[in-house]
């Protein structure tokens, strides 16, 4: 089957899958020879399930994203039957549900890649809403994408009103029982996936539907020990699992949980949230600024404070300084615990700007 784009032809390879409005194949630009997967949504369809606004939000979202972990939209277009969506192919197919239980390490290799794609999108007000192991797809350098945008919100204020949206085994408590959400629904899902990941089974399990939304509505969850799992692990998992969503963490605050810090320093992974926090304390210590030649210097170092410095012949002669202030020494650097000084964001944003650069080299 030859496909007809904007000024280019696609060669259909073969079908990757099929969903309630069409089917996504693997294709090949016929110029290039580059591969891409194609969204064919039927118009007949969308029309049927008065599905036009769907489809448009799920485009502009998508659209709209640049993360190394969500899949790419590179063009879109129409004719008289179809929608064309081109996407980034991910050759490997999508994450499943492990059998066997992932050790600890394994789990964070996986989890970070998913949760740096919900940072980005939680940071740019979008709510992915149908996080699961399918929409995980696996590149072909083994990069994690999160993919299929088509229950994604672009949040203008919150609460976010309820839509009856996602996969049941990932929703949580507030989208079953049809409240008001927010970005901790994306949250929920993490956790559920977190314990698949962990345990190889669903934490919440029904012989039928409504079994199932009984238990994520009122069924107290118990995490089953296991002596090779890090405690910290598990706290997670119970926080991100909390029914009452007010609770649960956000994503800066799974960033700067214990397991996810002691991994990231692990793996030499540059880690934002931790980094600004850092940066803050600093800045709150209101470390003083020494200055030499009208050259200003500054350090988080309070043994600095009893160093020995040269000493100049303006400190020895006791003569005023640049300052216009008389100074028996040098050494005049100070921490105090006080309001920060208006001298030091700039040259502390310079400091954790060049720490911040050398981690991503």
């Amino acid at each position: 089957m030859i496909i007809y784009g904007p000024g280019q032809l696609y060669q259909s390879i073969k079908l990757l899958g099929s969903g309630s409005f069409g089917s996504v194949y693997l294709v090949k630009e016929l110029n290039t020879k580059q591969e891409y997967a194609c969204k064919i949504i039927s118009k007949n369809h969308i029309s049927k399930y008065d599905a036009s606004s769907m489809i448009q939000n799920e485009i502009r979202i998508q659209a709209s994203c640049n993360h190394k972990n969500i899949v790419k939209l590179y063009s879109y277009w129409e004719d008289c039957t179809n929608i064309y969506i081109l996407l980034e192919y991910c050759s490997k197919g999508h994450l499943v549900d492990p059998k066997t239980p992932f050790n600890d390490d394994d789990v964070f290799q996986v989890f970070h890649q998913i949760l740096s794609g919900v940072n980005y999108l939680h940071q740019n007000n979008i709510i992915h809403r149908d996080l699961k192991f399918e929409n995980i797809l696996i590149h072909e350098d083994g990069t994690l994408k999160l993919c299929d945008f088509g229950w994604a919100v672009k949040v203008e204020q919150l609460p976010v009103p309820n839509v009856m949206c996602g996969t049941t085994d990932y929703m949580p408590p507030e989208v079953v029982s049809k409240c008001c959400l927010d970005f901790k629904l994306d949250t929920w899902s993490l956790g559920i996936l977190l314990y698949v990941l962990l345990y190889g089974r669903f934490p919440f399990k029904g012989d039928n539907q409504d079994q199932l939304i009984r238990q994520i509505l009122y069924d107290q969850l118990i995490i089953p020990s296991r002596n090779d799992t890090n405690e910290e692990l598990i706290n997670l998992i119970q926080a991100l699992l909390i029914k009452n969503s007010q609770l649960r963490p956000s994503i800066e605050q799974i960033y700067l949980c214990k397991w996810m810090k002691f991994n990231m320093k692990l793996h030499n992974i540059f880690n934002h949230y931790e980094n600004e926090q850092l940066k803050l304390k600093v800045k709150q210590k209101n470390i003083t600024l020494k200055v030499v030649h009208n050259n200003q210097y500054s350090t988080p170092n309070k043994k600095m404070v009893n160093s020995h410095y040269l000493e100049s012949k303006n400190d020895i002669d006791h003569k005023p300084t640049s300052f216009g202030k008389n100074h028996n020494s040098c050494r005049t650097i100070k921490s105090i615990s006080t309001n920060p000084s208006p001298q030091i964001p700039s040259q502390m944003d310079k400091f954790f700007n060049f720490l911040e650069n050398i981690q991503k080299i």
